[in-house]
């Protein structure tokens, strides 16, 4: 390919348009689905992992990132935030399934636009899984073919191409076990290393084993896409991103803000002829911290074209980026919120190797039951071992209340098996990081503190608005929430105050800063009670719960009349989140039908099954 480009440049109005000779790079993003760097032998100093020969010869040709983060643990929420360049919950993109497509703002284009306004031919192939509406400018092609590119009409023109390989996708690991029993692997199951969070049994080898052998055939079709490359002359030029779109596929990893589920491969090969760019040796591991929002930046900024000003995310690579700036980058900022029918609302923020968790739930164990990560055998096996009291106690955690906060020293555990948050050596430290998230989390007015079902209805054209509208409101429900890492002696005053606020949501998070206290919050029984009957059955279902921590309730009742009274889909997912909990809080079923659901949602299926005991679990 010809290096000096003749280029179309187009205006932000798309009237004026002029020629400019212009040397740009082509860029190709592989994303392989559902992998942390934790499973890949290039990662693993003692050679454990699954060996990937194409990656590991592009490697030597680029630079290997040890720290990127998909912001993101779940794939839509995770694409959302990469081809945005902006954090999903401020978008109110962080949410997997969508109950509605939202709008981007005005001023916000998927990064693609960028590109195409400055001449390049766009292709995607071929999976989208947005959480908002789709830029219509940001794609040529975008349900296309691995090898797209070729279609461009003029092969001058400098182009960008994602594939999307899905044979790493946590549903290949839904074998059955007559699977297990009969069908042999490529790798063998003696050799994998099994991480501490997980019990050491053949299922889980063979598990690992079967994943091991999708990212072999995953980094197969690599070495298709670096040989069609070749062939058309054209990688002499072009950039090749390699990474995986969420961490994963194990139990407990894709879906859970941990490393496992957030930590993603990241190598970027770089053709010699743009190597003047880099601030590092080829071939060389960096530990400067890049995420998702930065990854559209860094194509920008590379085809040297302007950054808007209204993203998150900033470049990682270019001229006037040194090692230093690379380098002195060591902070990430992720999230979790829904994952199909379950909610979660946790936030994570990383600085160096310290790395600290809120978790907005934490009466809810994180293993609380989602229908599609149960599918895996292995997942199913791992709660089933926890129930008969087979697990030690780093493997049982999963299965815990999760708590309030966490906080871990990556550099000494990089499983995050010791919780840090009472250990005295540490409080310093604590108090910084709870600061830093909480000050990041209200000036980015965080659509989490305010439920789907409110914001979703009233807020889908245009979430960013509808958030600075309520401000005030956002920053009062994180200082309500912080009760929750307070003594109840502390707090008893200002909870019950607000289990009798005029405003809906803080009567939802002080039932929930109730139900963190579990028995303790008995003292709030007559305030939770006369919640049953709240006008917002989404606040109600909260009472509920919190309730049952303490006190024998009439639940099966109390659901079906909230489910009836349910204004939208996402209030009935938060109710049945409810019920979930009350499940898993008192062992008993809770015997609803579809019949008992006014207003459905996403993978209602699932959780009914769960709570009449028809699931396997």
């Amino acid at each position: 390919m010809k290096a000096l480009t003749t280029l179309l440049l187009t205006t932000y109005t798309g009237l004026e348009i002029f020629s400019q000779n212009i040397e740009r790079p082509n860029f190709v993003w592989y994303m392989t689905e559902d992998l942390s760097k934790h499973y890949l032998k290039l990662y693993n100093e003692d050679g454990n992992g699954a060996p990937s020969p194409n990656l590991e010869k592009m490697a030597k040709e680029g630079i290997i990132f040890d720290n990127a983060f998909s912001n993101a643990p779940v794939s839509s929420a995770a694409r959302s935030t990469l081809f945005t360049s902006c954090y999903g919950t401020r978008l109110g993109i962080s949410l997997h399934r969508k109950s509605r497509l939202v709008d981007l703002p005005e001023d916000i284009n998927m990064f693609p636009t960028y590109l195409r306004r400055a001449g390049y031919h766009t292709s995607n192939a071929s999976k989208t899984d947005y959480n908002c509406q789709t830029d219509n400018e940001a794609w040529d092609i975008i349900n296309g073919k691995i090898g797209d590119w070729r279609k461009r009409k003029d092969k001058n023109q400098p182009f960008f191409h994602v594939r999307t390989n899905a044979v790493t996708h946590e549903g290949h690991l839904h074998f059955t076990l007559d699977d297990f029993k009969n069908k042999k692997t490529e790798t063998d199951p003696n050799s994998v290393s099994i991480h501490p969070i997980h019990p050491d049994t053949p299922l889980f080898r063979y598990t690992y084993a079967t994943f091991y052998d999708c990212i072999m055939e995953s980094d197969r079709e690599l070495g298709k896409l670096i040989n069609m490359l070749k062939e058309d002359g054209e990688l002499d030029n072009t950039f090749i991103f390699y990474f995986g779109d969420n961490g994963g596929s194990l139990p407990g990893t894709k879906g859970y803000t941990n490393e496992l589920g957030l930590n993603v491969p990241l190598v970027v090969y770089v053709p010699e002829k743009w190597r003047k760019l880099l601030p590092v040796k080829i071939g060389e591991h960096t530990k400067g911290f890049v995420s998702f929002v930065d990854l559209g930046p860094t194509i920008m900024h590379l085809a040297g074209i302007d950054i808007p000003q209204n993203i998150d995310g900033t470049p990682v690579l270019g001229k006037d980026i040194s090692k230093k700036d690379m380098e002195s980058k060591n902070t990430a900022y992720c999230y979790g919120d829904r994952y199909d029918e379950a909610y979660a609302i946790n936030r994570t923020y990383r600085k160096g190797n310290i790395k600290y968790s809120r978790n907005f739930l934490p009466h809810h164990p994180k293993s609380l039951y989602v229908g599609y990560r149960y599918k895996q055998a292995a997942f199913r096996e791992w709660s089933d071992m926890y129930n008969a009291g087979k697990l030690n106690k780093i493997q049982e955690r999963f299965f815990l209340p999760q708590g309030s906060e966490e906080l871990y020293d990556l550099s000494i555990d990089p499983f995050e098996t010791n919780n840090l948050i009472n250990n005295p050596k540490y409080s310093d430290v604590l108090k910084e990081m709870r600061n830093e998230l909480k000050n990041k989390l209200t000036k980015d007015l965080d659509l989490g503190f305010i439920p789907e079902c409110v914001w979703i209805e009233k807020g889908y054209k245009d979430p960013v608005k509808y958030a600075q509208s309520r401000k005030d409101d956002i920053k009062r429900y994180s200082d309500l929430i912080d009760l929750q890492i307070k003594p109840i002696a502390q707090t008893k005053d200002e909870i019950k105050k607000a289990l009798h606020s005029e405003d809906d949501v803080t009567r939802y998070w002080a039932a929930t800063v109730c139900a963190s206290y579990g028995e303790k919050a008995d003292i709030f029984r007559k305030d939770l009670e006369k919640l049953l009957s709240d006008n917002h059955p989404f606040v109600s279902s909260r009472a509920l719960a919190a309730l049952n921590n303490f006190s024998k309730q009439d639940n099966v009742t109390v659901i079906k009349k909230l489910l009836k009274q349910a204004k939208s889909g996402p209030e009935s997912l938060s109710i049945l989140n409810d019920a979930a909990y009350i499940k898993w809080k008192t062992g008993n079923n809770i015997n609803i039908s579809m019949s008992d659901i006014v207003k459905p949602a996403t993978s209602i299926e699932w959780r009914i099954d769960y709570l009449t005991g028809k699931s396997q679990l």
